[in-house]
């Protein structure tokens, strides 16, 4: 299993923070590596709420809300995808700080194919997936701080 931590401050409130991330079919919007998000579920929030988000480039997931602390804390678990992963979830805290939020990510992982999906990991997918939640972070902060100005 890898393990990816990841952390940003963001200069609004943690309300403002969770607004975002918690509209689950909003994840196109300031993810630059998603198309499209869309709710699945009946549910729009809450423990066992889902998505399918289309990735750019080709291929799609499914998560689902496993963990949903309004203002505080909020996973998600994968359970459908296209790519090579076998298991993935990533799981967020705010903490109010410096009148803005400190978000901070830990992302788990487990590709396939055993011993040969490691060395993919170990050669190419980290880095790659590191590229990418820098980029969601960086796409979160613009999207909340530039609704937080208007």
């Amino acid at each position: 299993m890898t393990v990816l931590r990841n952390a940003i401050y963001i200069e609004a409130p943690p309300d403002r923070v969770w607004a975002a991330l918690a509209r689950l079919d909003a994840l196109h919007e300031y993810d630059p590596g998603i198309s499209k998000s869309e709710v699945r579920s009946e549910k729009h929030e809450g423990v066992g709420a889902d998505r399918h988000c289309d990735i750019k480039g080709g291929g799609s997931f499914r998560e689902r809300v496993t963990i949903w602390e309004p203002g505080r804390e909020l996973e998600f678990t994968l359970y459908d995808c296209t790519l090579p992963v076998l298991a993935l979830r990533h799981h967020y805290e705010l903490t109010g700080e410096r009148g803005g939020t400190r978000v901070e990510q830990i992302q788990e992982y487990t590709l396939k194919y055993g011993p040969i999906g490691a060395v993919l990991d170990a050669f190419f997918v980290r880095r790659r997936w590191e590229a990418g939640v820098r980029s969601f972070f960086v796409g979160l902060k613009r999207y909340v701080e530039g609704r937080d100005a208007a």
